[in-house]
């Protein structure tokens, strides 16, 4: 297993452990045909509209149960025809990473923002910690198609917008979905103060993360999005505080914990 995989699998529940970072929702069915499944410390989500239902993101490449997950919330992962990732990062491509034993959704066509082919490549490594760089390991099945800032893909009826909010990695992308509901993957951190850019440890580029929530927020600002379903703090609907603190990085301690309500183990 590659550093990253052995990373995410094994030592995250110990370095992030009583630290209270990340708060995803529970597992279950939510309002405007959003649903969503938690592995561990993120969140599957899943959007149905008209009978037909669309993945976003596709958690980590082990996780035990995921098909009691999937039975909570009435979804039969093979029927799903379309994978939304937001980025590359292993606790979200790892249920289809062409590598993985228990390919989530074998009938579906990936999606994913064209920059993070980057990682794919080799140009860009992931991260630099302690002088070493870390290469993201995660790789998609032949097939898959990149998407790129202001595209919209029309889904068996249900619309799709990306939206490029780089930083968090080099090809970071949100959806918006039918003009109501932001899916926006790991470019922020939500507490009941209001969004934060995403913790520095875990982000490429923070400066440019910030720059571009701006260009989120603007875009979100005095449209029709009234709910926003983030990477690891859950579903959020008050939107006048979603970008509250987007100047600022989230930051997190055992003595000040982020979000005093997260649970203090990210693993079961």
């Amino acid at each position: 297993m590659k550093f990253m995989y052995f990373f995410d699998c094994k030592l995250k529940r110990f370095t992030m452990y009583g630290k209270k970072m990340l708060h995803p929702a529970k597992t279950g069915v939510y309002q405007d045909g959003i649903s969503c499944i938690k592995e561990d410390d993120v969140n599957l989500w899943f959007y149905t509209k008209n009978g037909k239902t669309i993945a976003i993101d596709a958690g980590h490449l082990v996780f035990k149960g995921i098909e009691k997950e999937f039975a909570k919330i009435g979804i039969d992962r093979l029927a799903i025809k379309t994978v939304l990732l937001t980025h590359s990062d292993v606790d979200h491509v790892g249920g289809v990473d062409r590598t993985n034993k228990n390919y989530l959704y074998p009938n579906a066509q990936v999606y994913i923002g064209r920059g993070e082919e980057n990682y794919f490549d080799g140009h860009v490594c992931r991260m630099i910690k302690m002088g070493i760089p870390l290469m993201n390991p995660a790789r998609l099945r032949d097939g898959y198609k990149t998407v790129h800032d202001g595209q919209i893909l029309n889904i068996d009826g249900i619309k799709v917008e990306v939206v490029e909010v780089m930083g968090h990695t080099v090809g970071h992308v949100c959806y918006i979905i039918d003009d109501k509901i932001l899916f926006s993957g790991d470019c922020l951190a939500v507490n009941e103060n209001g969004g934060y850019s995403l913790f520095e440890f875990f982000t490429q580029n923070p400066t440019l993360n910030k720059k571009s929530l701006i260009k989120l927020r603007d875009k979100i600002t005095g449209s029709g999005v009234k709910v926003a379903c983030t990477g690891h703090s859950g579903i959020r609907t008050d939107m006048s505080k979603l970008f509250t603190h987007i100047d600022e990085s989230a930051v997190s301690s055992p003595g000040r914990p982020f979000d005093p309500t997260a649970p203090k183990s990210i693993r079961k």
